[in-house]
C-alpha cells in the first residue's frame, strides 16, 4: 500500500510541476512526513533519490524543444556540485532537528508560492537563449546564473527538492526568462543536485556522520520516481494546451497553502 501510494503521489506532483522546472519534490515532502510518516534526515535523501528517477525523462524532452541552453544548463551544473554536498552536510547536522527543519520548509514554500504567483508574464526583455539565434550570455549573466544555482542547490540538497523548485521562480520572476527556458536550467540544475547530493547523504550514512541516520528508503525513493518520470511526461505535454499562466497560478496556490500549513503547525 506504501509504494502504490508513493506511485500515484509522484505522478499527480510531477504533473503539474515538471512544466515549469520543478521536479516535484518540494510537494512530496508533506507526503513523506504525513501520510508515510518518515522523518530525519532520510527523507531528504529519499525526495533526491525521487529526482534522480523522475527528472531525466521530463529533462530530455524539454530539452529537445528548447535547444540553445548548453552553456547555460553547464554553468549551472558547476556551481549546483559542490553545494549539493554542502547542503548534505547542513542536513544531517545543524538541520536533523525536525521544527527546524519544519519552519525552513514552511519558509521556503511560502516564498517560493509568493514568487510563482506574483509572475504573471516573462518580460519582452529577456535575453535571448544561447545557440537559438541570440548571442552568448554574458560574463556577468553567467556569475550571477552561477551564484543563484549554487544557492539553490545548497538549499535544494539541504531540503531535498533538488534546487530547480527555487531557481526556476528566480528565472521566471526576477530575470524575466519565458518559462521554457527557465525550466530546463532549473532541471538540469535539480538532477545534478540530486545525483551529487544523493551521493553525499549515503556516504555520511556509511561513515556515520551526521546526528541521525541519511540513508534513502529506496522502496519509496524509486517508486516516487517511477511515478514522477511518467507524470513529467504527461504534465509536460498537456502543458502545450493549458498554457503557462494556468500552471503557475496552480503551482503557486500548492505551494503557498502547504506553506501556510507547516507554518500553522509550528505555532503554539
Amino acid at each position: 500500500m506504501e509504494i502504490l501510494v508513493a506511485v500515484m503521489a509522484g505522478f499527480a506532483v510531477a504533473a503539474v510541476t515538471a512544466p515549469v522546472g520543478i521536479s516535484g519534490a518540494v510537494l512530496l515532502l508533506p507526503v513523506q512526513l504525513s501520510a508515510l510518516g518518515m522523518h530525519g534526515p532520510a527523507v531528504s535523501a529519499t525526495n533526491l533519490l525521487y529526482n534522480v528517477v523522475a527528472t531525466p525523462l521530463g529533462l530530455s524532452r524539454l530539452a529537445r524543444s528548447a535547444r540553445g541552453h548548453g552553456t547555460e544548463m553547464l554553468v549551472a551544473t558547476a556551481a549546483a556540485v559542490p553545494c549539493a554536498v554542502a547542503g548534505a552536510a547542513v542536513r544531517v547536522t545543524w538541520l536533523s532537528d525536525p521544527a527546524l527543519f519544519r519552519g525552513l520548509l514552511a519558509v521556503l514554500m511560502l516564498a517560493m508560492g509568493a514568487r510563482l504567483l506574483a509572475v504573471r508574464r516573462a518580460r519582452a526583455s529577456a535575453p535571448p537563449p544561447t545557440g537559438a539565434g541570440g548571442a552568448r550570455p554574458a560574463r556577468g549573466g553567467r556569475a550571477l546564473l552561477a551564484l543563484a544555482a549554487g544557492g539553490a542547490a545548497l538549499f535544494g540538497a539541504a531540503v531535498g527538492i533538488g534546487g530547480g523548485s527555487l531557481l526556476s521562480p528566480l528565472l521566471i520572476g526576477a530575470a524575466g526568462w519565458l518559462t521554457s527556458r527557465a525550466a530546463v536550467v532549473a532541471l538540469t540544475t535539480t538532477l545534478a543536485t540530486s545525483v551529487v547530493g544523493l551521493t553525499a547523504y549515503a556516504v555520511f550514512d556509511r561513515i556515520g556522520f551526521g546526528a541521525a541516520p541519511a540513508a534513502p528508503d529506496w522502496g519509496v525513493g524509486l517508486a516516487l520516481g517511477l511515478g514522477g518520470a511518467l507524470g513529467s511526461l504527461v504534465g509536460i505535454g498537456c502543458s502545450r494546451r493549458l498554457g503557462e499562466q494556468p500552471l503557475r497560478f496552480l503551482l503557486g496556490a500548492l505551494v503557498t497553502a502547504t506553506g501556510v500549513v507547516y507554518l500553522a503547525g509550528l505555532l503554539p
